[in-house]
């Protein structure tokens, strides 16, 4: 039984033994690795107190919060996020296990206070306050940033259809595109330069009606016609443009002018009569009216023309036509050559009272008509004499009795192409006709 116990205690003092022997080892392990650790801090103090040390892929941050800059309203507009290879040299205990996340780099805004290109300073330090940190070197030490205002611009928009026709005898009056303008968003530099904007079509069509075509793009141009980078700028307008097109039709007018007041045999087309312009070109928004017209510019009497005179006249024109001829007013004079005028005395006798009321009696009260002038061809009016000279007095309009002043048309018997100038007035007396009685009464009062 002793011996049993004896071999139990002596296992049991074995693995007490060998359990106190792993205790002191892992305990000479942790110490072992707090003497290296101070061994190194001491070390870097004393043996290698400061070093140099390289960190690539430091990020730079960019931020105009606060500055100059901002206040003035201005914006970065090529600036791109980088990065930047860092030198720096410090205490090795403090730096020498920094990477990029230890020091922050920030670009210079202080020069910054109006528009334009600036090379700027890349500023780095460390993260940590406490750290004695130097930076030695960045690469790239600057960047080139572009500093402008960023503003709004509306400007119409004009259309641009070269090959967009009218077909043939029709012409193409106006364009116009919706939407009228356009506006844009960019660096104020860079919109002064756009001087105007079309709306392109490209597409080539001969349009015989008003027609709207979608614009295939939309083109800005600088103050020489060139097209203007949009890199900078925003177009803030997303609606499509579209170009309106209005056709008219091109229309001759034939001008010509009423005669009036001629006695009933008188050849009109005889009067030497000639117009400033006997036709103009029109445009007409009416697309079905004829190619041409004939339109009258007004009236002139006979009786007004004595060779000398001149008469002018406003061209009429329809709702909407415009003349393209140039000139609105038509004069019309008359050629005096192989033409002359006489005076000539005309007797009652010839003069004719026509219409006149059925149940009056109407008679002419001037013995004769003096001083009438007469105008025609020279061979015509030399051949003339007084007894030539015939009128008629129109009476349709006299429905009572009394006495009344009325025109007379003159005109010389058998000649068609002369006629009487100024006007020539007769008396005329109407009264009731005479009856039987009227006469037996009249008769006995002669008697007595």
């Amino acid at each position: 039984m002793e011996e049993v116990n004896g071999k139990k205690n002596e296992k049991n003092s074995k693995r007490i033994k060998l359990i106190k022997d792993k205790g002191t080892d892992f305990s000479m392990r942790i110490l072992a690795f707090i003497v290296a650790v101070i061994s190194w801090f001491i070390m870097s103090i004393t043996q290698f107190p400061t070093i140099n040390k390289t960190i690539t892929g430091v990020h730079v941050d960019f931020s105009m919060n606060g500055t100059t800059a901002e206040e003035k309203g201005l914006t970065a507009l090529n600036y791109k996020d980088i990065t930047v290879d860092v030198e720096i040299k410090g205490m090795n205990y403090e730096i020498g296990t920094y990477t990029e996340n230890d020091l922050i780099a920030t670009v210079n805004l202080d020069d910054v206070t109006k528009e334009g290109k600036y090379s700027l300073d890349i500023d780095v330090r460390s993260s940590h306050s406490t750290d004695r940190c130097t930076v030695v070197s960045v690469s790239p030490s600057k960047i080139d940033v572009d500093f402008d205002r960023i503003t709004q611009k509306t400007i119409e928009v004009t259309p641009e259809a070269p090959l967009i026709t009218a077909q043939e005898g029709y012409t193409l009056k106006e364009t116009s595109v919706s939407p009228k303008e356009i506006t844009v968003e960019g660096p104020k530099n860079e919109l002064d330069q756009i001087s105007r904007v079309t709306a392109r079509i490209a597409k080539s069509k001969k349009l015989g009606e008003d027609e709207t075509i979608a614009a295939d793009d939309i083109v800005f141009y600088d103050e020489n016609d060139k097209k203007v980078d949009m890199n900078k700028i925003t177009v803030k307008d997303s609606d499509s443009f579209k170009v309106n097109f209005v056709i008219y039709k091109k229309k001759q007018l034939n001008l010509k002018v009423n005669i009036t007041g001629a006695p009933d045999d008188f050849d009109i087309s005889s009067l030497p009569m000639i117009l400033s312009q006997d036709s103009v070109s029109v445009i007409t928004p009416h697309l079905d009216e004829p190619e041409s017209e004939e339109v009258t510019l007004g009236n002139i009497a006979l009786s007004s023309i004595d060779l000398s005179k001149t008469f002018s006249f406003n061209i009429p024109l329809a709702t909407g036509e415009i003349n393209t001829s140039g000139d609105d007013t038509v004069i019309v004079r008359f050629d005096d050559k192989g033409y002359k005028s006489a005076t000539f005395t005309l007797d009652a006798d010839n003069i004719e009272l026509k219409s006149a009321p059925q149940s009056f009696v109407s008679e002419v009260d001037n013995a004769r008509l003096p001083n009438v002038v007469l105008y025609g061809p020279e061979d015509v009016i030399d051949s003339l004499t007084d007894e030539d000279i015939h009128a008629t007095v129109l009476l349709s309009d006299v429905k009572s009795t009394g006495s009344y002043t009325k025109e007379a048309k003159i005109y010389a018997e058998g000649q068609d192409k002369v006629w009487s100038f100024g006007t020539n007035e007769v008396q005329v007396t109407v009264a009731v006709p005479k009856t039987s009685d009227d006469s037996s009464d009249a008769d006995s009062s002669a008697a007595e």
